[in-house]
C-alpha cells in the first residue's frame, strides 16, 4: 500500500510540474521544449528578409511566433529552390491549432539562431510542390510517431505591407 501511494504522488507531482511548466512557457521568451510559448522579446532583426533561404538548410528547428495573441512554437523548415517552408503534421502532436489560424491571420516571426524575421505563411495548394516538399521533409527528417496523416506546408512569404 505504501509502495502505490508513493507511486501516486511522483505521478501527481510529474503532471503538477508539467503543467506549471505549460502554463510559465505562456510568458517565456518563446517555445520552452515542446511547450509553446510566448512571444519573441529578443533577437536582431533581419530586414530586408533575405530571398534566398538556402543558408537554413541544414538547420533542424526554428522558432516561429503567430497568432493574436501571438504564441511560439518550435518547428521544422524546409528548403526548396531556396524558398523556406514550415511543415506542419495535422496528426502530430493533436491538439495545435496554429496552422488554423495561419488561414485568418497570416502574418508571423521567425526566429533562426537568434536572429528574427518577419514572414507571411502561406499554405502550399500546389499539388506538384506538395510532393516535393514531402520528399524534401523524408529526406530531411526521421518520420515522426504517427506520421503519415495529412501534411500542410506554409510558405515563408515576403511580408506584405501592414504586416506584423
Amino acid at each position: 500500500m505504501r509502495i502505490v501511494r508513493w507511486i501516486v504522488i511522483v505521478i501527481a507531482l510529474a503532471i503538477t510540474g508539467g503543467a506549471l511548466v505549460a502554463v510559465g512557457a505562456r510568458y517565456a521568451d518563446g517555445p520552452v521544449a515542446m511547450f509553446p510559448g510566448g512571444p519573441f522579446q529578443s533577437g536582431e532583426w533581419v530586414e530586408p528578409a533575405p530571398a534566398d533561404w538556402s543558408f537554413v538548410a541544414g538547420v533542424d528547428e526554428i522558432e516561429l511566433q503567430s497568432g493574436d495573441p501571438p504564441r511560439s512554437r518550435t518547428t521544422w523548415i524546409l528548403v526548396e529552390d531556396g524558398e523556406a517552408y514550415i511543415p506542419c503534421s495535422l496528426s502530430f502532436p493533436p491538439g495545435k491549432s496554429w496552422h488554423e489560424e495561419a488561414l485568418t491571420d497570416p502574418n508571423a516571426i521567425v526566429r533562426i539562431e537568434g536572429k528574427r524575421y518577419r514572414r507571411r505563411l502561406e499554405k502550399v495548394e500546389d499539388p506538384a510542390l506538395q510532393e516535393r516538399l514531402i520528399e524534401v521533409a523524408r529526406a530531411k527528417y526521421p518520420p515522426p510517431p504517427g506520421s503519415g496523416g495529412e501534411v500542410w506546408f506554409f510558405h515563408l512569404a515576403p511580408l506584405t505591407p501592414g504586416g506584423v
